[in-house]
Order: C-alpha cells, then sequence, then structure tokens
C-alpha cells in the first residue's frame, strides 16, 4: 500500500506507470464551497478534520482542474480497468465533457440515491449523486455473480441479481456520531460494490482523492492492492495512522459466499422440436395456471433462462377466437 500526501496530478507523474491500474475510483471535490457545509449538515465542528481542498467554483476553472486530473487517471489504467467517478450534478457537464475529449468509453451512468438531502424550499431536494463508469475499452473486469447468484430471490420472490445490477443504487448515508472524519464520508457499501465487481482480489486500485480514505479501508480488507493521494495533511495523518492498524484482506472472511446455479442448457442453441414443446406445454398450462407460474415451470422443464422462455411465448400465435357479426345484413 502506497499513499501520498501530495498533489495527484503531479504525484501521478512521478510516481505511477501507465497502464498498471487495475480500477480507479474518484469522488473528488464538486467545487461548491463544500467547506461551508457544517451548519447545513448539523455537524460538530470539532469532529470535522481542517484542511479540506476546495475544487474551484468557476466552470472554466473546474473544466481545467477535472481534465488534468482525469488526463492522468486515464494514462495510468489498463486496457482492461475500470474508472468510476462519484459527483453531483454542479459541475457534471465538465466531467462528461472531459471524458469524451479524452477518448473514455461511457459503460454506465449509473444514480447513487441516499437518505437524505439538504431540505429547501424553492426547488427540489438534491438526494442523488451520480456515479459514472468508464473504460478505455468494453472488453473489462466485471463479476456478474460476486453478489448474488442468478437464482437468489427476495421475499417478494423478485431477482435479488436483477435488482443489484439496475443502475439506480439505493444505498444509505453513514452517520456515525462523534466520529471523526473529512468534509465529506462515502458509504462502504458503496465503495465494495464498485470493487467487487470491477476488480479481483490482488489487483490495485487507486483513488486521486482519498478523503476519509473510504477507498482504501475497503480495497485493502478486500485484499486488493492500494495506491493513491491525499492533499489535505490533516486528513492524511489521521486516515494513514488508522489504516496502518488495519490487517489486509480482513473483510474477505465476512463475505458471503455466493452460489451460481444457472440453467443446464443456457447458451445452448434452441432447437424447432424444443421450441413446439414449448409452445405446445405453454398454451395447456395456460389453461389452469398464471403466466408466471407457467414460465417458471417451463425453466426448469427445459433448462432454459427465463428470458429465452418468454421470448418464444411471447412469439406464439393464437387461434384467433371467431366472432359473429349480429348486426351483419348478409
Amino acid at each position: 500500500m502506497e499513499i501520498w500526501n501530495e498533489d495527484c496530478v503531479e504525484g501521478s507523474k512521478k510516481r505511477i506507470a501507465d497502464a498498471s491500474v487495475d480500477l480507479i475510483i474518484c469522488d473528488p471535490p464538486f467545487g461548491i464551497n463544500e467547506s461551508t457545509f457544517d451548519d447545513i449538515y448539523k455537524r460538530n465542528k470539532k469532529d470535522v478534520l481542517d484542511g479540506y481542498v476546495e475544487a474551484p467554483e468557476n466552470s472554466q476553472d473546474y473544466y481545467n482542474f477535472t481534465k488534468n486530473w482525469m488526463s492522468q487517471a486515464y494514462r495510468i489504467l489498463k486496457p482492461s480497468g475500470t474508472f468510476y467517478i462519484i459527483s453531483g450534478w454542479s459541475h457534471l457537464k465538465e466531467i462528461l465533457v472531459s471524458a469524451d475529449e479524452l477518448k473514455l468509453l461511457t459503460l454506465n451512468h449509473c444514480i447513487w440515491k441516499f437518505n437524505f438531502g439538504v431540505n429547501t424550499t424553492t426547488k427540489f431536494v438534491t438526494s442523488h449523486y451520480h456515479v459514472l463508469r468508464f473504460a478505455k475499452t468494453e472488453k473489462v473486469i466485471f463479476n456478474t455473480y460476486c453478489r448474488f447468484g442468478p437464482q437468489e430471490k427476495s421475499k417478494d420472490k423478485k431477482s435479488l441479481l436483477y435488482g443489484d445490477l439496475e443502475d439506480v443504487f439505493i444505498i444509505n448515508k453513514e452517520y456515525i456520531q462523534n466520529e471523526t472524519k473529512n468534509k465529506n464520508k462515502l458509504p462502504e457499501e458503496l465503495i465494495q460494490k464498485l470493487i467487487l465487481y470491477s476488480s479481483n482480489e490482488g489487483d490495485l486500485v487507486c483513488d486521486f482523492f482519498m478523503g476519509n480514505f473510504t477507498t482504501a479501508t475497503v480495497a485493502n480488507g478486500l485484499g486488493r492492492e492500494v495506491i493513491g493521494f491525499e492533499l489535505n495533511k490533516h486528513s492524511y495523518d489521521h486516515w494513514i495512522s488508522v489504516l496502518s492498524k488495519e490487517k489486509k484482506g480482513d473483510k474477505l472472511q465476512n463475505l458471503k459466499q455466493v452460489e451460481v446455479i444457472l440453467p443446464e442448457n443456457q447458451g445452448k442453441s434452441i432447437s424447432n422440436e424444443e421450441r413446439k414443446s414449448i409452445e405446445k406445454d405453454y398454451k395447456a398450462m395456460m389453461q389452469c395456471k398464471s403466466k408466471n407460474d407457467t414460465i417458471q415451470f417451463l425453466m426448469k422443464k427445459y433448462g432454459r433462462g427465463k428470458f429465452s422462455i418468454i421470448n418464444i411465448v411471447e412469439s406464439i400465435e393464437w387461434d384467433k377466437p371467431i366472432i359473429h357479426n349480429f348486426f351483419s345484413t348478409e
């Protein structure tokens, strides 16, 4: 683990090799004068570390700031790597423009919906951040079954995997009274989700704006290698001391062991004979069963995934009922 108390742009130029990092997660300052937010969030100032480094508020200056650090992130990212940026909406445009100019591919534009925002009376309450997923190529690490198996269901019988893969993340902010913190702290649950989906044990994870060292803490706990920067010396000194006492990989033992049960015929071509048999069974069962129960039965009988069965049954041509026109004069 190597984390430096210096500017990420100049520091990365001399310390990090080209195309060497598997995963980058950055939560840059939003450029909205965040150091004045203590009263708005009713923070106890004695719990907030001094020295928070602001980003420019002016749009052109924020663009220059963003383009500079994103250029370095692009340089150090592997072709198979993933680059996440967590941002508010105020300077989202400057990030998207910089990404486009750097020829980064946008793989996802996710929304993190959190549990509370700042109360307002003249506009809608902001209660989300943007989670942008970039890469150099489309061939990147994505561990589809790292948190849920395809067979796992919620209490209301909905797919837990599908829900976890949706691009709106509903994750509460963390609030621990009397906890020492930098100005803003990301929830560990959010960072763990990004790390599990987009990296493997032993991979190199980088954060240019360590802040509360959440990325470093979670990545280290999940057995990843960690590098990054934090310009605020107060924050750096506090969290580097805390992190030095934590054992690498200590979060791995608490991870759920995911069982992956896939339909036995998934990926295999469907013959005309099998298609006709599925259609026949579907028509017969729909006389006495619900559509959902029928589809579940056919999935088990034929060893096919849900969408394969749905695609077949939705293409069935039903016999049209005979309608008598009693008003015909013929």
